[in-house]
């Protein structure tokens, strides 16, 4: 198992990468560490990484090895080959260690992201310590389960949705405890880690949870759409990586087979971890949010699951095979790794996207050197130069330096954006979730003052400057927007419609006044639809049958009924047949699709998607509007042959 864990460890380095999201918190490791504090953009304070703890550790690190990249990789590669040694180490059997040393070579989600610079090497560490903590049961029971209180707290600030892996059988230690004075206070004691991080981040940040959960819950996106996207994330794992899901799956059928309560409770564990990722759209990153899973799978099956050695044998030989299929195989991964993979789903093999500039294989000297950090000695710059970004903000920051103020458009890093639903895009990308910047903010980031023309964005902004900006941390006036901002009373002070829509939006009213046929596409009136779709506002109420509209005669357009951010039902309109086409704009007298119908809808979104890229709306009629009734019902007559 020496000679195993040496081998795991040269596959480490030929597979060793760090990912843009990792450089994200490098960037706070440099700015704590040079005097800026806890931030990302050092005008303000915003928790710009969901792991502290990882955060924590890294920065010790760094202020031993002096290099952030280097101390990265170094953290990351002790704390994985640790984790590999454990669960190698601690089976019940010999037949059952080769399979686990089978799986976790041939599984590209686990080596993948055991370096990377995320936290994937802790979260799989401390989900071993447990399991093996739960196993080892003896002794005194409170301390017993004081310390399964303490590595969940650890598992939490990890990531906080660690702990979904570890709740039912925390549940099963609980009442296996059998007094709930000994629950109640090994609890309180093993959260304190936990608590005391909260409110640190309360009084420090404002917030309690890292500023990207809030960019991940203001989406606006359906839940039926993450959903869809949720499964679509475990087709791709299934995909690039066999190994990774069908053990996590096996773990499952092996721990419900199992009459004990533990590989029941382990089980349970997988498949809470697993309908959590389907349930907020998986990742961007493929395979980055199954790891914990199939490490939790492979501890059932090596140190719970019973069966006879030959079973083992011939499970770890189809194991291998299956493994051997995969895209690209770890143990076969050396410097000519370059399979980009990206695909129409939006999961991208992310180490293949940064493995040619950013791995130990094709470093060059210069490649990993220490960034050019000034510290903190005042004063700071009178303005800021404001880079605004989505993809590639954590290498752009850590490029730019500390005086550089990273506008984050999908609201990672910045506390506003985070806060403003996204901009709809029946074509979302999971984890990239862009949003209208608000005119004025730019200028307000770089003078580090308040210049929004939105005048209720404006007044939500102040608030949420004095809790992010100001200097005293207790001050009357901090504390009591720091209450209200998270009991939601300026939340009224956002037009989510507005900023869904990109500030693309009309009323019905705006819409009442007839174009002809051939009325030009240009003309006074006519909306242009060629830079942004164009967000339809009206009253939800069940019944609308039908509405008239006139486009721009030579493309193709995209209706989509909304309900409060659902979608209701979609429709295509255009092009007219160019046999009879003429030029200008054309009228269609159509049906509102039946659940739109059946259900009501409160936004209609226009959007052209094929032709000459000049799309238009000259007038739309929708039924139940008194001012513009009865020329619909005109139209409706026409349509269906009943008037001329």
């Amino acid at each position: 198992m020496a000679l195993v864990a040496i081998v795991f460890a040269a596959v480490l380095v030929r597979t060793a990468w760090l990912s843009d999201d990792a450089a994200i918190t490098l960037r706070t490791v440099l700015n704590v560490t040079h005097g800026y504090g806890l931030t990302f953009n050092i005008a303000e304070r915003v928790q710009s990484y969901t792991h502290p703890l990882w955060m924590l550790l890294l920065t010790a690190v760094y202020l031993l090895v002096r290099n952030v990249f280097y101390a990265t990789f170094l953290l990351s590669g002790v704390v994985s080959v640790v984790a590999f040694w454990l669960l190698v180490t601690r089976a019940r059997t010999t037949a059952q260690a080769w399979l686990g040393v089978a799986v976790l070579l041939f599984s590209r989600a686990f080596v993948d992201y055991s370096t990377s610079g995320l936290e994937n090497p802790l979260s799989n560490l401390l989900i071993v310590a447990w399991v093996g903590l739960f196993l080892r049961d003896g002794g005194d029971r409170g301390r017993w389960l004081t310390s399964l209180w303490t590595l969940t707290s650890l598992l939490y600030l990890t990531r906080p949705d660690n702990v979904l892996l570890v709740l039912p059988l925390l549940g099963v230690a609980c009442v296996s405890a059998g007094r709930a004075g000994i629950v109640l206070r090994s609890a309180a004691i093993g959260l304190l880690p936990a608590v005391a991080w909260t409110a640190f981040s309360l009084i420090y940040y404002g917030f309690p949870f890292p500023n990207t959960a809030y960019a991940k819950l203001a989406t606006g996106i359906p839940t039926g759409e993450r959903w869809t996207q949720g499964v679509l994330y475990l087709f791709d794992s299934v995909d690039r990586d066999p190994v990774t899901l069908v053990v996590a799956a096996l773990a499952v059928v092996a721990g419900l087979a199992e009459r004990s309560t533990a590989g029941r409770a382990m089980a349970a564990g997988v498949l809470l971890s697993l309908g959590y990722v389907v349930s907020v759209g998986g990742d961007f990153m493929a395979g980055r949010f199954v790891v914990g899973a199939f490490v939790l799978g492979v501890l059932l099956l090596t140190q719970i699951a019973r069966a006879p050695s030959p079973a083992w044998v011939t499970l770890t030989l189809v194991l291998t095979a299956l493994g051997a299929t995969a895209s690209q195989v770890p143990l076969l991964s050396d410097s000519r790794f370059d399979d980009k993979g990206v695909k129409p789903n939006g999961v991208v093999d992310e180490r293949a996207m940064y493995f040619a500039t950013r791995s130990l294989l094709r470093a060059t000297r210069l490649t990993f050197e220490e960034p050019d950090w000034p510290r903190n000695r005042g004063p700071w710059p009178a303005r800021f130069n404001v880079l605004d970004t989505c993809g590639l903000l954590g290498d752009g920051g850590l490029g730019w330096g500390p005086y550089t103020h990273m506008l984050d458009t999908c609201g990672l890093a910045d506390p506003l954006i985070a806060r403003l639903p996204a901009v709809f895009n029946p074509n979302w990308r999971v984890g990239h979730y862009r949003r209208m910047i608000p005119a004025g903010y730019a200028e307000s980031l770089a003078g580090s003052d308040n210049r929004l023309a939105d005048p209720l964005l404006r007044e939500y902004y102040e608030h949420l400057r004095v809790i992010t900006r100001s200097a005293p941390l207790l001050t009357r006036t901090r504390i009591r927007a720091i209450f209200r901002m998270n009991a939601g009373a300026y939340e009224r002070l956002i037009d989510r419609r507005f900023y869904r829509h990109h500030g693309a939006v009309a009323t019905l009213a705006e819409l009442a006044g007839v174009r002809d046929d051939g009325a030009p596409r240009d003309g006074a009136g006519v909306h242009d639809l060629s830079a942004l779709p164009l967000a339809v506002a009206c009253e939800s109420r069940p019944g609308r049958r039908a509405f008239d509209v006139s486009l721009d005669s030579d493309d193709r357009y995209i209706f989509t009924f909304l309900r409060d951010g659902a979608r209701m039902g979609t429709l295509e309109l255009g092009p007219v047949p160019e046999y009879r086409r003429q030029p200008g704009l054309y009228s269609y007298t159509v049906d509102v699709p039946p659940r739109a119908r059946e259900r009501g809808f409160d936004t209609l979104v226009v959007t052209g998607v094929r032709g000459d890229g000049k799309y238009a709306l000259g007038h739309l009629l929708l039924d139940g509007t008194p001012a513009t009734d009865p020329e619909l019902h005109r139209r409706l007559a026409r349509r269906d042959g009943l008037a001329r």
